[in-house]
């Protein structure tokens, strides 16, 4: 019998914190695993407070799972939405070549079942953990240099909330990325070899965004400036790698 090998794994944590003031408002466990056949699959935990026009405050938590093959083309993910407490929806998404389907139920939709053609590849899935915002920075064309500008057609998301606080179900956006450049850049959990990227031609109204993540192909989100009415830096907090990874 064959010994027991622990797969590779990485264990990360990013904290959601206020720019100017540097209050934490929410954080994100991730673990990422890679099997042999190269599929990724990332465990996102979730946890934020979300402040209204009104003041009030609302304590989200969202579970998720995203596993993507060796090109980051989505395979499935599951997402779990909690609202105070409450569950306020759940769904499984499938991905193909050519579709995208999902099985999910929400507290205001109730059961929703979807199937959306695609065209193979796209640039991946938001499940809004922000480790996920850096896959989908993992098919960009760095090689063609500081300044390109590069549109992906139609994004498909699980919500067009700006934290993912809705649904699940597939909902889409359209948005690009420009290549600012490499930086390397420290955050707590160490200095990493970064690409610097910032979203472009977003229609869902969210506030402008930069992104570094690292540029030794794991893609991992090191840090995320958004403005705006969010006014918050995401930087990597913790990182570990265990069984080899």
């Amino acid at each position: 019998m064959t010994a027991f090998r622990p797969i590779p794994r990485l264990r990360g944590r990013v904290e959601y914190r206020k720019t100017g003031s540097n209050t934490l408002w929410g954080f994100e466990d991730w673990s990422i695993t890679r099997g042999a056949d190269g599929l990724r699959v990332m465990a996102a935990h979730c946890e934020m407070t979300l402040t209204g026009g009104d003041g009030a405050h609302q304590n989200v938590v969202r579970d998720s799972v995203l596993s993507v093959h060796p090109d980051f083309h989505p395979h499935d993910a599951f997402v779990r939405i909690m609202r105070e407490g409450a569950v306020t929806g759940t769904g499984w998404f499938r991905f193909t070549d050519s579709e995208a389907t999902c099985e999910s139920w929400t507290r205001d939709e109730g059961r929703v079942s979807q199937s959306i053609p695609i065209e193979r590849p796209i640039r991946g899935f938001g499940i809004h953990a922000v480790q996920g915002d850096g896959w989908l920075a993992s098919t960009f064309p760095y090689h063609k240099g500081v300044g390109h500008r590069q549109f992906f057609g139609r994004n498909l998301l699980h919500s067009v909330h700006h934290l993912g606080a809705t649904g699940p179900m597939i909902t889409t956006s359209g948005s690009g990325l420009d290549y600012v450049g490499r930086e390397t850049i420290t955050v707590p959990a160490g200095t990493f070899d970064c690409h610097h990227v910032a979203f472009v031609g977003l229609t869902n109204a969210h506030p402008p965004y930069d992104m570094w993540v690292s540029a030794d192909g794991d893609f991992l989100y090191v840090r995320g400036v958004v403005s705006g009415y969010m006014d918050s830096t995401f930087e990597l907090a913790e990182l570990s790698r265990e069984h080899g990874a």
